[in-house]
């Protein structure tokens, strides 16, 4: 039993009212430190919003006592970070999973569990959740993503009895859904830490999100009052970037607490909330692991805080909109021409024929000219250009990765090493968003595991392309226990690499068509390509562990028996497999059963298949022998002297003899492929398969 001095081992209202001075101390932390602020700026920067609100951002002000300032900003720092984002997302992260063990049973399990990532990526649209955490952390400094179980979600589950009732008039029964994954994205504001922890690793979390009031009012009827009494999302003005919206929204903040299994708690603790008297849920964590996770350049050290590379580009955007806003506001002061007409000068203008005009002024007087207050600086432009260089160098994303390679850049090799500089410079954010799909994809199947306990469809595209409906549950993949996400390779992200690939695949005859060399080169996968060569390797590995458990496995025409063979072998390569005798008269009968089709099957569809039939053994002639001796007795096959009436009466012959004697030759042992020289195959033994 945890300690009641342990806030998150206190009962229900205490519990909530511990909770809720945690949030209070996490933004009053926040905003004592500047972080907020920082938030806030960089909110408004990444949307243009520099000299007014967000609503109000993408036009020229003027500022100054009079309005002689022109404001403008060039938004260069979005465009850095939408490059970023676009380096981080553009290829789809291709996720595989892992089993807890190599049996066939759990690699087809793994098929499956591709199948249903792949099918969340789609359907679910679990790749557009990955993209919008990304964009939190390159902006600002960190972005979530929760994963929960919402029984309300997915396809009824009793409309045959609802409709039966609705047409008897009976009382209509509740509505069962089968349930389903619900996802959020999650701003850092969102997401309550212990700002004392300095690792990744957390006790507990506090999530903040944002729901219906009425849709709660119609689930927890008991609570209406407690639920009209929450203030809505427009309140909280501390949490929110803008200016304040006068609209009443009936969105209110709703909290889930959440305390890994631990010590102190050892079933976890999962706290559903929005006030210390509208608890919606109180028990234990229904989940195997905490189901919040993370995506983040850095942090600051020694906090639970994200910080991105944009911290730094700020004040040099403020700085360039400022020598922008500058040389703007000079050429609307002075943009207009005025001319200087000296006193006394005494013009006189007269026209020519032609349009030609003579101007006649008093030279000692002076002549008029032009006054040129327009012209600006050229320090303003070279501090420019070091400050877009700056930003650059901060941020990791050059010239060539924003399509403007400078003019020494003249060699694809040497546009193509600055690129992959850029891409290394950010391999911290790289690591972290391939640790959060990893996080995600085993997420989403261990809640699959455990709360998909009814039969649903999916519909699952497979490594070909072809889509297929595929009905599962939470036990189809209990085996995985693992997601790993490949980082793409370079190859993959060019035209001409793809090329390569495609080439490489057709050279080993692994592509069959025209269609699967054009896909790879538009998707740059390659599973197009070795999706046949896995299923043949599946179907020997399934085949060798039936035989191990001692089960006779069947042999079509169609199978690649070479192949197969040499793959069956190895079972009796381990010196303990090859004692065991049950085993090895299963493994040497599947293997004979192969030889037999080389040698038997329909020749015309071996070739077909690309394989070389194995003509019948013809017994061997025997040797022509001396005239023997009158009186003198044939020799038996064994070398020893036959009985007269034995040689008479073939009934008395042993069955291995009379089928020797059938086809008139010695038992001969028939040659096999290599590595088969201990599984002798005699005469008699090729008789009887035959039929003779």
């Amino acid at each position: 039993m945890a300690s009641k001095d342990y806030f998150a081992a206190r009962d229900g209202k205490e519990c909530v009212s511990a909770l809720r001075a945690k949030v209070d101390l996490w933004e009053d932390t926040l905003e004592a430190t500047g972080y907020f602020n920082k938030l806030r700026d960089m909110y408004a920067a990444y949307h243009g919003a520099y000299y007014s609100s967000v609503g109000d951002a993408h036009q020229i002000t003027f500022g100054g006592d009079e309005g002689e300032l022109v404001e403008i900003a060039i938004n260069n720092m979005r465009n850095l970070a939408k490059h970023m984002h676009t380096m981080m997302t553009s290829s789809r992260p291709a996720m595989e999973t892992r089993a807890v063990n190599t049996d066939y049973k759990s690699l087809v399990q793994t098929q499956l569990a591709n199948g249903l990532l792949d099918y969340y990526m789609r359907e679910k649209k679990l790749e557009e959740y990955f993209k919008d955490a990304c964009e939190y952390a390159i902006v600002l400094g960190s972005g979530s993503i929760k994963l929960a179980w919402n029984q309300m979600l997915g396809e009824l589950t009793n409309k045959d009895e609802i409709e039966a009732a609705e047409t008897l008039g009976t009382e209509i029964p509740p509505r069962e859904y089968e349930g389903d994954l619900e996802i959020d994205v999650m701003s850092p504001l969102d997401v309550i830490k212990d700002l004392t922890k300095e690792g990744r690793e957390h006790d507990w979390i506090i999530c903040r999100t944002f729901k219906n009031r009425y849709d709660l009012i119609a689930k927890y009827p008991d609570l209406e009052d407690e639920i009209q009494g929450v203030d809505s999302k427009a309140s909280l003005d501390r949490i929110r970037f803008s200016a304040a919206i006068d609209d009443e929204t009936d969105d209110i903040p709703v909290f889930e607490f959440y305390h890994r299994r631990s010590e102190s708690l050892p079933n976890g603790r999962y706290m559903f909330y929005v006030s210390d008297d509208a608890i919606f849920f109180d028990g234990d964590l229904p989940y195997k692991k905490i189901p919040v996770y993370e995506v983040s350049p850095s942090k600051i050290l020694g906090t639970p805080l994200g910080y991105t590379d944009l911290f730094d580009v700020l004040p040099i955007q403020d700085a360039s909109n400022s020598l922008v806003s500058s040389a703007m506001s000079n050429l609307n002061a002075f943009g207009t021409q005025n001319i200087l007409n000296p006193i006394g000068s005494n013009i006189e203008v007269s026209q020519l024929a032609g349009g030609l005009n003579i101007i006649d002024y008093n030279p000692q007087a002076g002549k008029p000219e032009a006054l040129d207050l327009v012209k600006i600086s050229p320090e303003i432009f070279r501090m420019l250009d070091v400050l877009n260089q700056s930003a650059e160098t901060l941020s990791g994303i050059n010239s060539v990765v924003r399509g403007n390679p400078e003019a020494s850049l003249r060699s694809g090799s040497a546009i193509a090493m600055i690129q992959s500089n850029a891409i290394q410079f950010m391999s911290g954010l790289q690591a972290s968003y391939t640790f959060l799909i990893e996080n995600v994809g085993l997420g989403v199947l261990e809640i699959l595991q455990d709360f998909a306990d009814s039969p649903r469809i999916a519909n699952i595209v497979g490594e070909s392309g072809k889509s297929y409906i595929k009905e599962f549950q939470g036990d189809d993949i209990e085996s995985i226990n693992r997601v790993i996400v490949d980082s793409a390779s370079a190859l993959t992200k060019t035209i001409s690499g793809r090329v390569q690939m495609a080439d490489n695949l057709l050279q080993y005859q692994l592509l069959k068509n025209p269609e699967q060399y054009v896909n790879i080169i538009n998707t740059g996968k390659l599973e197009v390509g070795t999706e046949e060569v896995q299923k043949k390797f599946n179907l020997i590995k399934g085949e060798n562990e039936g035989m191990l458990n001692g089960e006779e496995q069947r042999v079509i025409l169609t199978d690649n028996h070479m192949e197969h063979i040499q793959s069956h072998k190895s079972v009796l390569d381990d010196p303990v497999m090859r004692q065991d005798e049950a085993l090895a008269s299963v493994v040497l009968g599947h293997i004979q059963e192969h030889i037999a089709m080389l040698q038997n099957g329909d020749p015309n569809t071996l070739m077909a298949l690309g394989q070389q039939p194995i003509p019948p053994s013809q017994p061997p002639i025997p040797p022509s022998q001396p005239p023997m001796p009158p009186g003198a007795e044939a020799p038996s096959p064994q070398g020893q002297p036959a009985p007269a009436e034995e040689m008479q009466n073939p009934a008395a012959l042993s069955p291995e003899d009379q089928a020797v004697e059938q086809v008139g030759a010695q038992p001969q042992n028939i040659r096999l492929p290599e590595g088969f020289e201990d599984a002798p195959l005699t005469m008699a033994d090729n008789a009887e398969q035959n039929g003779l």
